[in-house]
């Protein structure tokens, strides 16, 4: 059958992400938009709609004043369109950082431009893994979420209410993004939350003026760290209505880490974190975070983002 004058055919490759095997991580699809083609914001919804996954990379080519280390991407979850998220900025770079010269050992440096700001990137080809510097405009909002919220929603934790605090911190890494940080005393306790329930009521969350956003509950468990707390090691879990369970956040992990470290508050201070996710799902994950304090202690100077990602099919899409 012949194809229409109106319809595009656009090239796409997925990747699972925060993973070196195949069939672990987290899934994302990245569809390349023709150099001279638009598509618009209800066609990517709907091609996001179409992969399902829990978000979806439109990459645009290189603008004519630009170049292929700088490029421009949008990201979208199958409800809507996102200023900033983690698997899908992993996953892009190791595909953009593949498409160069093989034979170097060094990538050049990528520049991404998200909703949220430029995401400057390296990628070590020996260890296949990708840094992202990424953007942060960190707020602990002023009111946190009363803990009966998150049980309401998560009836196995109700027999902990005794060994967790009384209400869980709101935390934004960017304006848009935002995670209610559930801390849980042990790994048992992770396996035992539940997937598919209903989401926290929105009349609980009292964002700081001008900050509403996508929010949803990280749940996480401290494994190990060292004496001077400047190293941890965690297992999180993010269970949302809208994907089910995701396998990795690197959002999320990110907002973590950041609030932790500011927790800390070491003036000039580099803390390291490791997080597994997607372990009681099947699809285990590795997120690395690395927060830098400023002088004050008190603010964040940087937030690195690493992870490695294997590519695991690619096609054209007629739109």
């Amino acid at each position: 059958m012949a194809q229409s004058k109106a319809e595009t055919a656009v090239g796409f490759v997925t990747f699972d992400v925060f993973t070196k095997s195949r069939f672990n991580g987290n899934p994302l699809a990245i569809v390349e938009i023709p150099p001279g083609s638009d598509l618009s914001q209800q066609t990517k919804q709907r091609i996001a709609r179409e992969f399902n996954y829990s978000e979806t990379v439109f990459l645009h080519p290189p603008s004519s004043q630009g170049t292929a280390s700088n490029r421009r991407y949008d990201i979208f979850t199958t409800a809507e369109e996102l200023p900033f998220a983690g698997h899908p900025t992993i996953g892009t770079l190791v595909y953009l950082f593949l498409q160069g010269n093989q034979a170097q050992s060094a990538a050049v440096p990528i520049t991404l431009q998200a909703k949220a700001g430029p995401i400057l990137a390296h990628f070590n080809r020996e260890t296949g893994i990708a840094e992202a510097d990424i953007p942060h405009n960190v707020r602990i909002h002023q009111a946190s979420v009363p803990l009966q919220s998150i049980v309401d929603v998560q009836p196995s934790m109700q027999k902990l209410e005794a060994n967790i605090q009384p209400s869980c911190p709101l935390v934004s890494i960017v304006k848009g993004m935002t995670f209610v940080l559930v801390n849980l005393p042990r790994t048992e306790d992770l396996a035992e939350l539940i997937v598919g329930g209903p989401g926290i009521d929105r009349d609980t969350l009292r964002w700081d003026h001008g900050w509403e956003s996508f929010t949803a509950p990280y749940f996480y468990t401290i494994v190990s760290e060292n004496e001077e707390r400047k190293y941890q090691h965690i297992r999180s879990r993010m269970i949302e209505p809208v994907c089910g369970e995701d396998p990795a956040t690197g959002s999320a992990a990110s907002t973590l880490c950041t609030y932790l470290a500011l927790r800390r508050g070491l003036a000039d201070t580099a803390y390291n974190f490791t997080i597994e996710q997607g372990v009681e799902m099947g699809r285990h994950s590795d997120i690395g975070v690395k927060v830098e304090l400023g002088s004050s202690g008190n603010s964040v100077k940087n937030v690195i983002l690493s992870g490695s990602a294997v590519e695991v099919s690619k096609g054209t899409m007629v739109v």
